[in-house]
């Protein structure tokens, strides 16, 4: 199978999850906390608590046979903890995109996981990624993302929060040691006005190789600051298998 030579991390996984905004068909019924059928287009249909003819409360929304919500509900909008499941065909691809968190008026926000996993039409995993941490007006935020693809290296790990942001590509076993060895395949660690990155290829300049050795060394003085980091990015790993 051909490898890809580089990872891309930049999904529009939030257009596919905010399109699904409810629009009711008009109902006249009483207010009631009571778990009803409600039929929101032709293939669109809910079942759970209600109250004036829309979603209130817990139930369950499904659009078609691949997509579906089942959680908290307000005036008609997924907002509380929920999980959302999208299935999907692409280009011969099979996507399955999975939220469990927090939402807020059809959106996701607040803590929460999302995974998107990509088979190839013969049924192996293309790619797989996981984002652990908190959303925003339904786009990851903060936290942790861990993808894992045919690629080489086969895993990108990105951490971010406020100024502070860390981007590993390489592999998911002693990532510690390998940081203390200066061993990265490549490390890209910023931090308000910080900004160091190293790879272990040559450089094509003596200058850019001081830089890089420059950048290893700062890297091992924060070891302590970034060992949490590393923790919890290989424990992630082995949630996004190729299986």
């Amino acid at each position: 199978m051909k490898k890809i030579t580089a990872l891309s991390v930049t999904l529009t996984l939030s257009a596919s999850i905010m399109v699904s905004s409810l629009t009711l068909l008009p109902v006249s019924v009483d207010a009631a906390s009571a778990k009803e059928w409600i039929q929101i287009s032709e293939r669109t249909s809910y079942y759970g608590e209600a109250a004036n003819g829309q979603p209130n409360g817990r139930g369950t929304i499904k659009w078609g046979n691949g997509k579906q919500y089942s959680g908290e509900f307000m005036n008609g909008k997924r907002t509380g903890n929920g999980k959302y499941i999208n299935e999907y065909q692409e280009d011969g691809e099979t996507h399955k995109v999975v939220y469990t968190g927090r939402w807020s008026n059809d959106k996701m926000d607040g803590e929460g996981i999302l995974t998107h996993k990509v088979k190839l039409p013969d049924g192996s995993v293309r790619w797989n990624q996981i984002q652990k941490g908190t959303f925003q007006a339904g786009a990851f935020q903060s936290g942790y993302d861990v993808t894992h693809a045919i690629a080489d290296p086969d895993y990108n790990f990105i951490y971010k929060k406020g100024q502070e942001s860390l981007e590993i590509m390489g592999f998911n076993q002693n990532m510690k040691k390998a940081w203390a060895a200066g061993t990265m395949f490549s490390v890209h660690y910023k931090n308000g006005t910080i900004n160091k990155k190293s790879s272990i290829f040559p450089a094509n300049s003596a200058a850019e190789q001081r830089q890089n050795d420059a950048a290893i060394q700062y890297f091992k003085s924060i070891q302590n600051k970034v060992a949490p980091h590393l923790e919890q990015f290989e424990a992630l790993s082995k949630q996004v298998p190729l299986k």
